[in-house]
């Protein structure tokens, strides 16, 4: 996936992970640290299962192998989706699959306003300028490995995907080869597996969950927890930026990142 942090990757995970076909693996770089001891718990293991997963428990990952292979053949199903935003990861994984598999990339954008405002309700420490040069950076990385992608690129934007879901949806799974699946508009109750990921959406999953029958690996900050501990079932536009970012960290933003975000600023459509 080629995609910024806090850009609804999460979200379209367990919404994919829920059809028959696709295994939402996360964050499928997060292997790296399964051999870690000093990693800590929530990097290393499933986040909805703790460390006795199913998928992920007892995974032996050796040099060499297919990773995803290994996940389908476990899964039994045909497509894995990782969401593994670093282009150091993603690229080591186009040299060893794409002469054996097909590769499709999916990019989903955001606007980076939205971004930076969920960067900055985690990190506050951090300036909203700053933030949005890290952002801004990693978009041009996700642009340039699009452009050399040896694959089929699909592109989606959060905000389509949360305020036209069938639609994105459907046209993201004509781009993958399977037919949509209506369960996919209502993830909240499916079986996943994912590494790493954002909280809020894993929260979503275990509210429709027994709380004994789940070891949970998430630890949301408060405004996570009350955001999403009232949340709606639903699929649901979040545009808290517009009222949560201050005039100077919006002329911060504009300054720094205003020019790359116009091909991702969102403008809610006219009545």
């Amino acid at each position: 996936m080629g995609a910024a942090w806090f850009s609804g990757s999460t979200l379209l995970g367990v919404m994919l992970g829920s059809h028959p076909s696709i295994f939402f693996a996360g964050e499928a770089r997060h292997t790296s640290y399964f051999d870690d001891p000093d990693a800590p718990l929530k990097q290393r293991v499933c986040r909805l299962c703790g460390p006795g997963c199913t998928v992920w428990g007892d995974l032996q990952v050796t040099h060499g192998e297919d990773l995803y292979e290994m996940l389908s053949r476990r899964t039994r199903r045909p497509l894995v989706f990782d969401s593994s935003k670093r282009i150091s990861w993603i690229k080591p994984q186009i040299s060893a699959l794409r002469d054996l598999v097909p590769l499709r990339l999916i990019v989903l954008t955001r606007d980076g306003r939205a971004v930076v405002n969920s960067q900055l309700r985690k990190w506050p420490e951090t300036s909203a300028r700053e933030h949005a040069a890290a952002w801004a950076k990693h978009m041009r990385g996700i642009e340039e490995l699009a452009s050399c992608w040896p694959g089929s690129v699909h592109r989606l934007c959060y905000e389509e995907l949360t305020s036209r879901p069938e639609f994105t949806l459907r046209a993201l799974t004509d781009f993958l080869g399977v037919a949509f699946d209506p369960v996919m508009l209502d993830p909240w109750n499916s079986d996943q597996h994912p590494l790493g990921s954002n909280d809020g959406p894993l929260l979503m999953l275990l509210r429709e969950r027994s709380s004994s029958a789940v070891t949970r690996v998430i630890t949301p900050d408060n405004k996570t927890r009350d955001w999403y501990g009232t949340h709606p079932r639903g699929i649901v536009l979040d545009l808290r930026w517009k009222h949560e970012l201050s005039a100077d960290e919006l002329a911060g933003f504009e300054e720094v990142a205003g020019e790359i975000n116009r091909a991702y600023a969102w403008e809610e459509p006219m009545e």
